[in-house]
């Protein structure tokens, strides 16, 4: 009896011990899977996140490539036709983008990455009717925006795809794009408020110094007579004075710009001079002054200096000069002698008065739509002189604007 309970007690320690070990393979097994799965899973991810990035390059290659002044550039010298398209990477790789070395349309240009494997498609962007999409400001009024009809100052709308494939993993980013249109201009000088032109030494010129199409010496958004002028002031162009023309949302260019700039300021009612803030050769840029103080400067550096008033003023006196765009979310005030050469855009009101000589070639845009506005006030031995190159000149290099951007899937 005896041995016959321990056989039994053996047999069922036999059999607890043959099913805890059953158990324990399964475990085993189910570890040895989930952990091959992770690393099936993390490798795949990895090579994922690899093609990602990569095609992101790609796309950003492109961008740059696009610029006019690239070092490598790629041109496009068909921008009305919806054939052409340019092509980054290898032959073989281009061809399943469809790159054909036949077609004088298609441009091919390695890759200035050749340690990836990309390949970047570049074509105009078209509407559902396949007419050719352009970005700037249409109907002026200080707002990009897309159209079909091409015009001064419309710039072509790219589609990039760029596709990248890593350990069987391919990543496809596809971004539309635009060189940065041309600030809308309507005169030397634009104004949305009543405005004061005073004295014999303010001259306001419209006719273009830099050889394009003449503008208004004074463009309002008003009606007739909210321009006052006193003292004999010059103020010329094709008309010297237009009213009631479109209401620029200055605001939105300066939103437009602002992210771009090279220098950014907060201030509440402050003032700066060339000796508090980058000044002549400190930064901003020092206009080459022209034969007289009625002729055009001239600069070939392209700045972007954004104050940031909180709704109050800034002063600019003391022989301030710089080169590029000057933008003020609030008032400007520009007191003695100042230069500048480029574009001057002002959410605010605009004043410049006191001695010292003052010339701004290029454009001024007042909006006066800040909530302490006063009106303008232009005297002082003022000289606003229009040049069309001074005002292209600064959007001209600059980086592409990204309009959209999106991961798109490959099947």
């Amino acid at each position: 009896m005896k041995a016959d309970k321990l056989l039994k007690q053996d047999g069922f320690i036999l059999v607890v011990s043959l099913l805890m070990l059953a158990v324990l393979i399964v475990i085993a097994t189910v570890a040895v899977m989930m952990t091959t799965t992770d690393i099936k899973l993390t490798s795949s991810f990895n090579a994922k996140k690899k093609a990602f990035y990569a095609a992101e390059a790609g796309v950003e290659e492109a961008r740059a490539r696009m610029r006019l002044g690239a070092a490598n550039p790629i041109n496009d010298n068909h921008p009305g036709e919806t054939a052409w398209s340019a092509y980054i990477g290898l032959s073989t790789r281009a061809q399943n983008m469809g790159y054909n070395n036949l077609n004088a349309m298609h441009i091919l240009v390695p890759s200035e990455q050749p340690d990836m494997d990309y390949v970047v498609k570049i074509v105009h962007q078209t509407d559902g009717s396949g007419n050719i999409l352009y970005w700037g400001d249409a109907n002026q009024d200080g707002v990009n925006e897309r159209t079909a009809t091409p015009g001064p100052g419309l710039r072509n709308i790219y589609l990039v795809s760029s596709e990248e494939t890593y350990a069987n993993a391919t990543r496809n980013i596809e971004a539309e794009m635009a060189r940065v249109p041309p600030v809308n201009t309507p005169a030397a000088l634009y104004v949305n408020a009543a405005t004061a032109v005073k004295g014999s030494s303010t001259h306001i010129i419209g006719t273009d110094a830099c050889g394009g199409t003449d503008l208004a010496g004074i463009a309002s958004s008003k009606p007739d007579g909210t321009i006052a002028s006193s003292g004999s002031p010059t103020i010329i162009g094709a008309p010297s004075i237009t009213y009631g023309s479109t209401v620029i949302n200055v605001a939105n260019m300066i939103n437009t710009y602002k992210g771009m700039a090279n220098f950014s300021y907060v201030v509440n009612n402050a003032s700066h001079t060339a000796s508090t803030t980058p000044g002549p050769g400190q930064g901003w840029g020092t206009p080459i002054a022209g034969a007289d103080l009625q002729s055009p400067s001239s600069c070939n550096v392209h700045n972007i200096v954004y104050y940031n008033t909180e709704g109050t003023d800034i002063q600019l006196s003391g022989g301030v000069s710089g080169c590029g765009m000057l933008l003020v979310e609030g008032n400007l005030k520009m007191v003695g002698g100042f230069s500048w050469y480029g574009l001057i855009l002002t959410t605010g009101s605009m004043t410049l008065l006191g001695g010292g000589d003052k010339n701004i070639t290029g454009s001024v845009l007042s909006g006066s739509s800040a909530s302490n506005a006063e009106d303008d006030v232009i005297g002082g031995n003022t000289n606003i002189i229009y040049c069309s190159s001074a005002v292209q000149d600064q959007t001209n290099f600059l980086p592409l604007q990204l309009l959209s951007w999106k991961d798109k899937p490959v099947p």
